[in-house]
């Protein structure tokens, strides 16, 4: 008759890699989210129609949520700025000639092309405690 005990340790097992990936998510999510927010604030200074003298449309752009999952959104203050109005996507945007400045399309876009790279640098920083790499 054998006898085989095994031993299972480490971050894998202790639940400290399982943590430390949530961490990661969580913080890279909140983290993009931010980017993506004053990327869209910064590019409203570049508005004429409305909001850019004021710069009210440019703090009209909110981020809400959390635990790994925002939205980003613009709004409407009566008598100071329409999102909808100002990216052109509300009706009167199709009645009028103005096509909007697409600040939150434009801004989707770049984002989806620097969050690889961006959240695979940030990957570096957790993967020790995950249970590989070096700190």
């Amino acid at each position: 008759m054998a006898t085989t005990k095994v031993v299972l340790s480490g971050p894998l097992f202790d639940g400290q890699a399982a943590e430390a990936a949530k961490d990661f998510t969580d913080s890279l999510a909140h983290e993009v989210a931010e980017i993506g927010r004053d990327w869209i604030r910064l590019d409203t200074e570049r508005m004429t129609k409305s909001g850019s003298d004021t710069g009210a449309a440019a703090e009209g752009v909110e981020m809400s949520g959390g635990n790994g999952a925002y939205v980003i959104k613009g709004g409407i203050r009566e008598g100071r700025y329409a999102w909808p109005w100002l990216e052109g996507t509300s009706k009167r945007n199709q009645s009028t000639g103005f096509k909007g400045y697409k600040s939150f399309s434009r801004t989707t876009l770049r984002m989806r092309k620097q969050v690889g790279p961006f959240a695979q640098q940030r990957l570096e920083q957790y993967l020790a405690q995950m249970g590989g790499g070096e700190a």
